[in-house]
């Protein structure tokens, strides 16, 4: 046959509930409760009996659900700021691009202008034809090194 006694000694709930604040850090009344086995509410009247004794300083949030010790060590880390900038877009260097780009617009424009030389030398349309076509060739590679990049959309 057993017995279960139902009288609590006041000053055991007190010492078991200051060491499980002080020593285990824990501040939920309802942790407190179920880890010592002692009704929440004599968990809560403890509490306040430690703290106007003077053997706990703290204070219980606005539900009376939490207590918090005043005496809490804050960390000498620098704060974070935790304001989240959303995704980053990694900007892309596109000078080079745009160099060469350019570099073919301007073969571009020296082969029209070495065509228009003829009168000068029978030689100048062949070679402003080559160069016009080199300068296509640079304008497109200028155009396609820049569309790999995936630049953002502020160019």
């Amino acid at each position: 046959m057993v017995i279960e006694s139902k009288y609590i000694n006041h000053e055991d709930v007190e010492s078991t509930i200051y060491d499980t604040i002080m020593l285990e850090k824990i501040s939920s009344l309802e942790m407190i409760s179920n880890l010592t086995a002692i009704d929440a509410e004599l968990v809560f009247d403890a509490i306040e009996s430690l703290v106007e004794s003077g053997s706990l300083e703290g204070s219980f949030t606005d539900d009376k659900k939490r207590f918090f010790l005043s005496d809490v060590k804050t960390s000498d880390a620098p704060i974070l700021d935790n304001h989240d900038a959303g995704l980053e877009m990694k900007s892309a260097d596109t000078r080079s691009a745009k160099a060469v780009a350019l570099l073919g617009v301007v073969m571009l424009v020296l082969g029209q202008i070495l065509r228009g030389l003829v009168a000068v030398h029978t030689g100048m349309e062949s070679a402003g034809t080559a160069i016009f076509l080199l300068g296509l060739v640079v304008l497109f590679a200028g155009c396609l090194q820049f569309s790999r990049l995936n630049p953002v959309s502020t160019i």
